[in-house]
């Protein structure tokens, strides 16, 4: 079961493509958790939203200059800690783009809602391709590496201290040692040119 993280801002717009979450006092928010909101259309159709958050940020709630954080830290002047974090739509299911409403509850997603909001409930061959902040298994969709409906990986990294490379090579292990390959396991090959 997931847990509630915050709600739908309603002093940011929220759009289909993003919205700002308030955080909760008990909960936090990281970079590139994965988060659900759902929403009840007019005609009483529920839709769920999916994203990752991209941003967070905190700041004082009653100051109005940036000096004020010593007021507000000596007592003088009262004031609240707030934290939002800004999330990138990935995924609607059913696929109807409007925004979730202000007040509405956030959750973290997990497990059979975690790969709902990254696709991976639609992966067939799934390679896997490492770990999230939380441990959590990453994957890649093999259709779009072996040439089924697409081919291509893009590694980035700094030039010179081999990241590229080890990351390249460990792809290539998960690749031959998962069952991604299937049938094919035996014919494939794999050539590094350094």
């Amino acid at each position: 079961m997931s847990d509630v993280v915050g709600r739908v801002l309603g002093t940011d717009d929220a759009t289909p493509l993003e919205f700002w979450v308030a955080v909760a006092p008990d909960a936090h928010l990281q970079l590139d958790d994965v988060v659900a909101v759902d929403r009840l259309l007019p005609t009483g159709d529920p839709i769920s939203l999916y994203g990752i958050v991209s941003q967070v940020r905190a700041r004082h709630e009653g100051a109005r200059f940036d000096s004020d954080v010593f007021l507000i830290a000596d007592g003088i002047l009262p004031a609240e800690v707030a934290e939002a974090a800004q999330i990138q739509l990935t995924r609607v299911v059913p696929e109807t783009f409007v925004p979730p409403l202000p007040g509405a509850e956030v959750r973290r997603a997990v497990d059979e809602e975690r790969d709902a909001a990254l696709d991976l409930d639609e992966v067939e061959r799934r390679l896997p391709a490492g770990l999230s902040r939380d441990d959590d298994p990453i994957y890649l969709d093999f259709d779009f590496i072996d040439g089924t409906k697409g081919a291509h990986i893009n590694i980035s990294g700094i030039s010179g201290v081999a990241t590229k490379t080890s990351y390249a090579t460990f792809l290539l292990y998960s690749m031959f040692n998962s069952d991604v390959l299937r049938a094919k396991a035996t014919q494939a090959k794999a050539v590094v040119l350094t």
